[in-house]
């Protein structure tokens, strides 16, 4: 049976899950449209990961400050916009909203990182 290289072509988004830990509760799974990305811009993306991660490392003896915080949590969402396209609370998916859930969700980021990557490459999850 032959199959076209089109009958492989991916979809432009796709439905995935990030488990995001929640105080007193543990992880939560939360619902999010993904967008895809072809390998050069998953380079591309690969490499805003790392800079992120250099640009805000801190140490014991020189933790960042508030206002370095505040920057990288807005970073940190600005990245999220570009590979997610929505999610699944009632609130707007926004760079302002997904940066306050960032302030009270300090390992949502990680979570979404995790997510994406888990479902961009079809990897499964243990039951």
């Amino acid at each position: 049976m032959a199959k076209s290289l089109a009958s492989f072509a991916p979809t432009p988004t796709f439905k995935g899950t990030a488990d995001v830990p929640v105080a007193g509760k543990g992880p939560q799974p939360l619902g999010l449209t993904f967008r895809f990305h072809d390998t050069e811009a998953m380079k591309a993306l690969s490499a805003e990961f790392t800079a992120l991660q250099d640009k805000y490392k801190a140490t014991a003896e020189a933790p960042l400050s508030d206002e370095q915080e505040k920057d990288m949590r807005t970073d940190q969402a600005k990245l999220v916009m570009k590979i997610v396209s929505a999610w699944e609370f009632t609130d707007d998916f926004s760079v302002e909203n997904i940066t306050q859930f960032f302030v009270t969700h300090a390992f949502a980021f990680g979570a979404i990182v995790t997510g994406f990557f888990q479902a961009h490459s079809g990897a499964k999850t243990k039951n």
